[in-house]
């Protein structure tokens, strides 16, 4: 069952690494312009490490909790992928709502 959790997340990951390359290319235009001057995409307490004013970072956080999951034991798997959803949730709802103002 692990496998088909992780092979999902993995199409997952790579749709949002899809987006986050359009939004980055497209935070970058507005830079060009002066605008999109904040410093993090996602809040501070938003469970993320990562603190970046561009998407793929994010990702690549993602990817590396994915790499965590595969080799985590069945008492951490759990905890692991409850957080790791709801960082994707965040992440693709954050995606979603820049691609409709941009």
């Amino acid at each position: 069952m692990h496998d088909s959790v992780t092979a999902k997340l993995n199409d997952t990951l790579k749709e949002l690494y899809h987006q986050a390359i359009d939004a980055d290319k497209k935070l970058a235009e507005l830079r060009t312009r002066g605008q999109a001057k904040f410093s993090a995409v996602l809040r501070e307490d938003s469970q993320f490490i990562t603190h970046a004013d561009h998407f793929m970072p994010y990702v690549a956080e993602l990817a590396e909790e994915l790499e965590l999951l595969a080799t985590a034991t069945d008492e951490e798997y759990q905890d692991l992928l409850s957080r790791m959803v709801h960082k994707i949730q965040l992440l693709a709802e954050t995606l979603s709502h820049f691609s409709r103002l941009s």
